[in-house]
């Protein structure tokens, strides 16, 4: 049996993907910007089974870029979005292999970023059988 974990933020403190939904954002690192920011409350919601809510206030409703990145900076997904006071979207990241990963959100000069890793545990258990 394969139990898939999740290991966000920068304490790196791992949970369980499948036993903690809704706990992700509280476990994700503070979002890195400048002082002033046009975007906020920046978070990451574990939906459960690798899928994740992003989500953040716009309330200046500035061109923002969302993106994803892998540990070596390629952009594995982007988009543009424009006159949004707020920005919810969920992703399946099911298809991610084990590594570390960035969301980042960037309007203008500032640039919020929530870290995380993907990561896979095997679990084996032993039964002894009886003559």
């Amino acid at each position: 049996m394969k139990k898939l974990a999740l290991v966000l933020g920068v304490a790196a403190a791992m949970v369980s993907a499948t036993a903690t939904e809704g706990m992700a954002q509280a476990k994700a690192a503070s979002g890195k910007t400048s002082s002033t920011a046009t975007v906020t409350n920046l978070s990451v919601q574990d939906l459960g089974s690798l899928r994740f809510k992003l989500a953040f206030e716009n309330p200046l409703q500035q061109k923002t870029k969302i993106y994803l990145l892998d540990k070596d900076s390629n952009v594995l997904f982007d988009e543009y979005t424009y006159r949004d006071t707020q920005y919810v979207r969920a992703f399946n990241l099911s298809n991610l292999v084990d590594g570390k990963y960035t969301f980042v959100v960037e309007t203008g000069k500032d640039k919020l970023t929530k870290d995380f890793a993907i990561t896979t545990k095997t679990l084996r258990g032993v039964s002894l059988a009886s003559n």
